[in-house]
């Protein structure tokens, strides 16, 4: 038996990285999964997952033994996720889990930041956590018990020069969890929310080419903020797919309204 039996999950981001592994971990806890993704090109901006790529997630899913529904979404515009929710209440009668993974990030010194780059980042990283929120909660306190897991980043919890877009929306994604955490306490729901470290995804690689640099170089200099130096201070993808999984579970039915870096000591130091 799983942790997760008879469970739903909603994920955002979920064509690949953070998004994908998390699907991935929650199905083989037993959960079925509803998966989104752009699966388009943002202009002046690293590439975004693929519709192929969210296609393999839920393939993969599906070889786990559990069942999914993959969806083409931009979670800026708040009628495709209410369509999504609505397609995965009809498919699968529930919605247990909602994992906000979908994030965006742009290298901009202040002075020379785009309106165009601003609203991305902004509308995708906190309207589009807003946006699912307010979609499914209404379905989540009918039945009086949900789980929300928003991803906020180490970067929302200590200040990071050149992506000051990024670090103000994913600090407003700690503030709006802690107060939904208050406000929907009276129907049992969940509220917390995950700072991941420096992990080399499709986010830390577009964000090494932004600024000119080679990927492996820059995670090198990215990942120099942990406590923890070598093989443990390299904050890997399943390292907050398992955390996502704790919180998901019964194992965390009293903990709502925090905020848990998983960042090999960053945010501490």
């Amino acid at each position: 038996m799983g942790k997760l039996d008879g469970k739903v999950a909603f994920i955002t981001g979920a064509g690949r990285g953070q998004g994908a592994s998390h699907a991935k971990y929650l199905a083989r806890e037993g959960a079925k999964i509803i998966a989104v993704d752009i699966c388009d090109p943002i202009s002046d901006f690293y590439s975004t997952a693929t519709q192929q790529e969210l296609d393999d997630t839920v393939q993969a899913v599906k070889e786990i033994g559990s069942e999914a529904l993959g969806l083409r979404v931009d979670v800026r515009d708040f009628d495709q996720v209410k369509n999504a929710v609505d397609r995965g209440l009809e498919t699968f009668g529930q919605i247990d889990i909602v994992c906000n993974n979908a994030g965006m990030i742009r290298v901009d010194a202040i002075d020379e930041m785009s309106t165009h780059s601003l609203d991305v980042v902004v509308d995708i990283c906190l309207k589009g956590t807003f946006n699912v929120v307010r979609c499914v909660a209404p379905h989540m306190k009918a039945r009086r018990s949900g789980t929300i897991i928003n991803t906020s980043s180490a970067g929302g919890l200590k200040a990071l020069p050149y992506v000051s877009h990024y670090a103000a929306a994913k600090g407003g994604v700690i503030l709006a969890t802690q107060s939904w955490a208050n406000e929907l306490a009276e129907w049992d729901i969940n509220v917390n929310a995950v700072a991941p470290g420096t992990i080399k995804t499709g986010m830390i690689i577009g964000l090494a080419g932004q600024a000119g640099q080679d990927p492996d170089e820059a995670f090198e200099q990215f990942n120099q903020n942990g406590l923890f130096k070598g093989e443990k201070g390299v904050v890997e993808v399943d390292d907050i797919s398992k955390m996502i999984v704790f919180l998901a579970s019964e194992d965390a039915r009293t903990i709502t309204g925090q905020t848990f870096p998983v960042d090999a000591g960053w945010t501490a130091s």
